[in-house]
């Protein structure tokens, strides 16, 4: 009976209600295993998103800070964006966005995880990426809707900051401590 339970929903219609660039928002008709309808059930269509935990040679991360509308304020975080159309490969996406975001190169950058930003109304994955040895190769090379301040921050003050609220986006604080836990150990509570 469980299992019969956690199968995925029957989707009986679906419409897109918005498309654009951005985001595309998807109204579908779902009933649930327990024959429940939910119309509509809302799904946000965004392109997979990727972000960098990059150190520099001097061990600290780089981070930018940048205004966020949705917020209203500037938000540090680390670099990142979205998949281009003809771009499947999240470790050349990265390198990319690392480069324009911060000037920075790596000379190794490595796949750790691939996560769901909201498994309950995103379609998308996010993909963290670490690297370590970065180096300024390039001027910035913004998006025009970018205004952006690279700041170094040592890898210990960066994860303080993570935990006590001094990064504000949830997923980029998630991102971070599992960067750090898998390339420095680091051990978060008992």
């Amino acid at each position: 009976m469980t299992d019969d339970i956690l199968r995925p929903w029957d989707v009986r219609s679906s419409r897109t209600l918005v498309r654009d660039r951005w985001i595309n928002l998807r109204a579908d008709h779902c009933v649930t295993r327990r024959g429940v309808s939910l119309d509509p059930y809302y799904v946000l269509e965004y392109d997979d998103w990727v972000h960098v935990v990059a150190l520099d040679e001097e061990d600290r991360l780089l981070m930018v800070r940048q205004y966020r509308h949705g917020v209203g304020a500037a938000s540090l975080e680390l670099p990142g964006g979205k998949l281009d159309a003809h771009e499947s490969d999240p470790l050349a996406a990265g390198a990319r966005e690392l480069l324009e975001e911060t000037g920075h190169a790596t000379p190794s950058l490595r796949h750790l995880a691939r996560l769901s930003p909201n498994p309950a109304t995103h379609s998308n994955w996010i993909h963290v990426l670490y690297g370590e040895g970065a180096r300024e190769v390039a001027p910035l090379n913004l998006d025009s809707g970018e205004d952006i301040v690279v700041e170094r921050i040592p890898w210990r003050e960066a994860l303080e900051l993570a935990l006590g609220g001094g990064i504000v986006n949830s997923q980029h604080v998630g991102l971070l401590v599992i960067a750090l836990a898998q390339a420095k150990g680091v051990k978060i509570g008992g």
